[in-house]
């Protein structure tokens, strides 16, 4: 159960743009670039981060220890 003074969030996977490098989410088109990702193929890196802060986090995180957010699965 999460306090009230906490904050629940989830982890969110980001993939790297393969047309400007940004970690965005994988999405139909980039939300820094423009460039359409729908049939792109996506080898770049990945990254998971808190929904709340941005701050990367592991996958098996149950809080951010950034902000302190409480990971809901």
């Amino acid at each position: 159960m999460v306090e009230e003074d906490q904050k629940e969030g989830y982890i969110e996977e980001l993939v790297e743009c393969p047309f400007c490098g940004a970690f965005v989410p994988n999405e139909f088109e980039c939300i820094m670039c423009g460039e359409e990702m729908l049939d792109v193929e996506m080898n770049g890196r990945t990254k998971t981060v808190c929904s709340n802060c941005r701050t990367e986090v592991s996958t098996e995180a149950e809080e951010c220890l950034n902000c302190g957010t409480v990971f809901t699965f």
